[in-house]
């Protein structure tokens, strides 16, 4: 089981109706100020106790607070499926609820880690302002997973990263492969002969373009056979014997 800041809860077979009851204001945040801190209530009744929280925890707290109340939302919905019976899923309904209890403790903590502070003088008032070198680093983990989108279950987490690992060892590598050279390669021949670079790409060309063409049209350098009948035949065959007699001149 990996370990976590906040240790997860076991809810087991938890009754929908428990509940925190009546939060009031407590744990609301305020718009930030030019700064980009806010106010965050802790008690029920609005301006009772306030902490004017420092830009980073201001940001992590209300990140969570979104998260929170986005399981709530959630919750009800699991709620109505498992009243209707329709698309239930029991297992995820479970996790839910866990996740949702979780955040709701992360959230108690924060303000519970405030008055703390406030007690032991760290943060002075009233009014109380949070000075910027203090972190809430029990937060720090769980941006790291929500920036991530890692599971905050610490199950779930197990299987997603078992899984991510698995498909990056399963990756095949690419192989770059060069294009093939347009250009022709000088032959053996011209650089055993001593031949200058131009002249013998210039000569090699040339035997690679003769021996394409002939490759292309191998019937050119063939003689061709014409079907002659054999009267004709006989008769080119006397014009030509007798074209090789040498003629006399007559004086």
């Amino acid at each position: 089981m990996l370990t976590d800041d906040l240790p997860w809860p076991e809810l087991g077979n938890v009754s929908r109706g428990a509940t925190r009851g009546n939060q009031g204001q407590k744990g609301v945040l305020s718009p930030p100020n030019p700064d980009g801190r806010s106010l965050i209530q802790l008690r029920v009744q609005p301006g009772v106790l306030t902490v004017l929280l420092n830009k980073q925890s201001t940001d992590w707290y209300r990140s969570l607070d979104a998260e929170v109340n986005h399981a709530l939302k959630l919750t009800k919905t699991y709620w109505r499926k498992a009243r209707r019976r329709q698309d239930y899923d029991p297992v995820a309904d479970q996790d839910h609820m866990e996740l949702h209890e979780w955040l709701q403790q992360l959230k108690d903590k924060v303000m519970s880690h405030l008055e703390l502070l406030m007690q032991r003088g760290d943060i002075k008032g009233p009014p109380y302002v949070m000075p910027d070198n203090i972190e809430l680093s029990f937060l720090r983990k769980f941006i790291e997973r929500q920036a991530a989108g890692v599971p905050h279950n610490p199950r779930l987490r197990k299987a997603f990263l078992d899984n991510r690992s698995n498909s990056n060892n399963n990756e095949p590598a690419r192989l770059l492969i060069p294009p093939p050279s347009e250009s022709p390669e000088p032959s053996d021949e011209s650089v055993l002969d001593g031949t200058s670079s131009d002249e013998a790409w210039d000569a090699d060309h040339r035997h690679r373009s003769r021996g394409q063409s002939q490759t292309a049209f191998p019937l050119v350098s063939r003689p061709l056979l014409i079907f002659i009948p054999r009267p004709l035949h006989v008769a080119l065959f006397w014009t030509a014997f007798v074209g090789l007699i040498p003629r006399t001149n007559k004086v």
